[in-house]
């Protein structure tokens, strides 16, 4: 637990207090001279916040977090809007006793089995005299293309540019400062259900807290996890949780596939739970500490020790018995990933291959063996052990680097703070560094 992670020059210095630099409180001297922002990650086994507080010189320091228990989602839907409240009011307590902040409002990272992605474009004049491009036009273009049609029932989640084109030239990905007379851009607007945004959203508010933005978990993943390089190549991040197995392919600027598939770690430890007659808590502590996904890689020594329902005594059994029961279950979980991956031909998509990363499958030994066998493509572990702390702050993070990124400190309407950007840039690539090896 003694992991740190230093930027050279000291701009950023994150350890495993989350405790950054010398931060003066009294009088509101720091607070008054720089911006808190917070995320919050609702999964289906915690909820997880992260603090951050972001200097005007664009520095920023991540200076708490808090984790809870979370019993109110289930297959990425909230069932439970009571329990949900105070999951989130856990963690986030948990988050301002150790930042010293009071959090007024969040990032709220969101999937679900009813999120879609559709593509759209906007196009605006540009009439000034000088006809130079402002961050102004930019915005005026992106409003124009959130006019589409949807359904009564679905709401506009976010709007992601795929590419801007001024005067007919194509592949620019910030137009901001050329010159022309036509402004237009392509889109990918994510929508989901209205009701399940308003349960997150209503769960939040009841918590004391507003939503200040909604994120897809996956595009806050990525921005940790991802190179460039892969991106632009095409990569498919595949994130295995405890309800839910989230599938998305990035190429470019462009998200070729979306969707979330209601099976996780959790059916794993049912399975194991269901065919050693073990309490849940039970099965899924022995899943946690000697799983192997693969039963040719496991031990034929008995030596876990388990005490059965209904059995006078404990017993013991091999890991090769623990994994007979796993292994099946990984496959379907796999195979279920290659059943949609297959809608996008990815084999000749997904140049860089698959980034597997959530704790459903990544701590189970043999795991990857069979993902690459059944998938037939490179894949690889995303290399989320962050200050000690496994995947638990992965979406968190990533939830402060893509909202804060576009959040500036005076004009609301400016696209974003270029210090802040810059920052941030940084940030990002010393992020890469570390998850990446």
């Amino acid at each position: 637990m003694n992991k740190k992670f230093v930027e050279k020059k000291g701009i950023l210095r994150l350890d495993v207090e989350f405790i950054i630099g010398t931060r003066p409180r009294e009088g509101g001297g720091a607070l008054a001279r720089s911006s808190i922002v917070a995320s919050l990650d609702l999964g289906s086994s915690k909820v997880c916040c992260m603090v951050g507080e972001i200097s005007r010189n664009g520095e920023i320091d991540i200076i708490g977090y808090g984790v809870a228990p979370s019993t109110g989602i289930k297959k990425g839907n909230i069932v439970n809007i009571e329990a949900m409240v105070r999951s989130i009011s856990e963690a986030v307590l948990q988050a301002q006793q150790m930042s010293n902040a009071k959090i007024d409002s969040v990032l709220v990272g969101v999937s679900g089995p009813n999120v879609t992605i559709v593509n759209n474009r906007g196009v605006v004049a540009i009439p000034r005299s000088d006809r130079e491009i402002t961050p102004h036009d930019v915005e005026r273009v992106l409003q124009a293309s959130r006019i589409i049609a949807i359904p009564p029932d679905r709401e506009i989640i976010e709007v992601i540019p795929r590419q801007f084109i001024v005067d007919g030239c194509d592949g620019i990905r910030d137009p901001v400062g050329m010159i022309g007379t036509r402004l237009e851009v392509e889109v990918s607007i994510i929508t989901g259900q209205l009701t399940t945004i308003q349960n997150v959203v209503r769960c939040v508010q009841k918590s004391g807290l507003e939503v200040e933005g909604l994120i897809l978990k996956s595009l806050a993943a990525k921005e940790i996890l991802l190179s460039d390089d892969e991106v632009d190549m095409g990569v498919a991040l595949v994130d295995v949780g405890a309800g839910t197995t989230e599938i998305t392919v990035f190429r470019g600027e462009n998200i070729e596939l979306y969707n979330l598939i209601p099976l996780g770690g959790d059916y794993v430890t049912n399975d194991i739970a269901i065919g050693l007659r073990l309490p849940y808590s039970q099965a899924e502590a022995i899943k946690r500490k000697y799983a192997c996904a693969a039963a040719s890689l496991a031990s034929d020594k008995p030596d876990i020790e388990i005490h059965s329902i209904g059995e006078a005594s404990p017993r013991k059994i091999s890991q090769k018995e623990l994994a007979l029961i796993i292994e099946p279950r990984v496959q379907e979980i796999i195979s279920l990933i290659h059943k949609e991956l297959k809608t996008v031909n990815y084999r000749e998509m997904l140049a860089a291959g698959i980034v597997l990363c959530g704790g459903g499958l990544l701590h189970m030994r043999g795991a990857l063996e069979i993902a690459q066998k059944m998938l037939g493509i490179p894949v690889r572990a995303a290399k989320t052990d962050m200050y000690g702390f496994d995947h638990t702050f992965t979406v968190a993070l990533g939830l402060l680097y893509y909202g804060s990124k576009n959040r500036s400190f005076g004009d609301r309407d400016e696209v974003r703070d270029k210090s802040a950007l810059s920052f941030f840039e940084r940030a990002k690539r010393i992020l890469r560094e570390y998850f990446l090896g």
